[in-house]
């Protein structure tokens, strides 16, 4: 399958659902420990390399062996933290959606009134009474779907997404991750549990989202869940529109690999002017 196609399948969840809850636990626990040993080794190196700079006459060598090990700690931190969220969200059993109820609302509103996470839904601080009133008006509009996201087997509230379903079109207007467990995954769970939700429950035949240019840890994930870029806009902030037809989602109508959307790392003047 094309890799900018998302698939029509559920988030990830463990292979054996019987399995002990304690090794897994175990596992991930172990994880843990090997992660912060790493950590150390590196932190030692990376002071290594600062300490030669205030040395007269460093041994350059050592210098580079240090700053070697800093290159080979570093990469080995990143495969085993990327490791490590792929075991929790297996042993979460991956996410769901299902509607909000209003004493989750307050914890919803910490969430939303973050700086960097309240301007993609409102311009200023929205105090709590205002985002409930706006919660009582979107749970009261039949075509928009205020919908928690959910571990499936703690039941744990991990974010809020927030979907407008018009005619044969879903578009997907908020998404938030609670802060300790974003960059483990859970966003790019949410945009494929957002698609299988507006296509088999929903019956849509389309859903878009829109998203700033300069907003690159949301453009990634929404890349990585199979969105492909539709258009551009700079009316009131720079925008691409972002997303993905129901025959994409069932595989009938395959992306031509010389006709797909370019990925993100490609010059924006290659989605945009045809004449060079």
């Amino acid at each position: 399958m094309n890799e900018t196609q998302i698939r029509n399948e559920p988030t990830e969840r463990r292979d054996d659902v019987n399995a002990d809850p304690r090794k897994w636990a175990e596992a991930i626990q172990n994880l843990h420990r090997i992660i912060e040993r790493s950590e150390q080794k590196l932190e030692y190196f990376q002071n290594r390399v600062k300490q030669a700079k205030f040395m007269d006459r460093p041994n350059q060598r050592k210098v580079r062996a240090a700053g070697a090990q800093v290159g080979a700690h570093s990469a080995q931190l990143e495969g085993l933290r990327s490791e490590l969220y792929r075991l929790e969200r297996l042993y979460s059993g991956g996410i769901h959606f299902r509607h909000t109820t209003e004493n989750e609302i307050r914890q919803i509103w910490g969430w939303i009134n973050r700086p960097a996470i309240r301007r993609h839904l409102y311009t200023a601080r929205v105090s709590f009474e205002t985002f409930l009133e706006d919660w009582h008006r979107w749970t009261a509009q039949e075509q928009t779907h205020a919908l928690a996201i959910e571990l499936r087997t703690t039941r744990l509230l991990i974010g809020f997404v927030l979907l407008q379903h018009d005619e044969d079109t879903v578009t997907i207007r908020f998404v938030v991750i609670r802060p300790d467990y974003r960059a483990r995954g859970y966003g790019t769970d949410t945009l494929v549990e957002a698609a299988h939700y507006a296509f088999e429950q929903l019956g849509a035949e389309h859903i878009t989202l829109q998203v700033s240019v300069d907003n690159g840890p949301a453009l990634i994930c929404f890349e990585n869940a199979g969105f492909r870029y539709l258009g551009y806009t700079d009316t009131a902030g720079q925008t691409y529109t972002m997303g993905i037809d129901r025959s994409e989602w069932e595989g009938d109508a395959p992306i031509d690999e010389a006709v797909a959307s370019p990925r993100l790392s490609t010059p924006l003047g290659a989605f945009f002017d045809e004449e060079e």
